[in-house]
């Protein structure tokens, strides 16, 4: 079984919960759920500048639903966001590379369990541009377990098909990845 080149985790699989824009029940459903195995460290899908910082305030309903969550711009009307972290450790502004930390999966907001919540919106900031995140995630958009590959060179793209799509280089290996940023603490 081959496996999907991706960087939102350092693992060496990936469990979606929920895919994109339907629950397995029908109902329906903005993104990708995932649900890292060990260490659930979330790492940023695609490069770009946050724009949205929200701190979860104990709500179920609106913004609050998201619970702690990001949203990132990534330039040409094209934006990012990731949900339900345990905590908020980010500002407006920061910018990111693909594959920096941006949180530990939790479960604030409107959840069931712990998981990050992913959206990809095109055309504007905003839930009615949503698209399928799997097209900047490297995973597929259906609720399975999934064998990856640390690579932060997954350019947006149609998204993966049946079959993983081909890595344009080398991955970078997980203990590398995991000694450079402890350098960089």
């Amino acid at each position: 079984m081959a496996s999907y080149p991706q960087c939102i985790t350092d693992e060496s699989t990936i469990t979606v919960t929920a895919a994109y824009p339907y629950y397995s029940d029908g109902s329906h459903h903005g993104g990708i759920d995932t649900k890292h195995p060990t260490d659930f460290l979330s790492f940023a899908p695609q490069a770009g500048t946050i724009v949205t910082a929200h701190t979860w305030q104990g709500g179920t309903t609106g913004n609050d639903s998201w619970g702690n969550y990001i949203v990132v711009d990534m330039g040409n009307n094209r934006y990012w966001l990731a949900a339900h972290f345990k905590a908020q450790t980010h500002k407006v502004g920061e910018v990111l590379k693909a594959g920096d930390l941006i949180g530990t999966q939790g479960q604030t907001g409107n959840v069931t369990g712990v998981h990050t919540h992913w959206e990809y919106w095109v055309g504007g900031r905003s839930t009615r541009y949503r698209q399928d995140p799997s097209q900047i995630l490297g995973i597929p958009n259906a609720v399975g377990k999934y064998d990856v590959t640390w690579s932060a060179d997954n350019p947006p793209g149609p998204g993966p098909g049946p079959e993983p799509p081909t890595p344009g280089k080398k991955a970078i290996p997980v203990w590398l990845l995991l000694k450079m940023a402890r350098r960089c603490k």
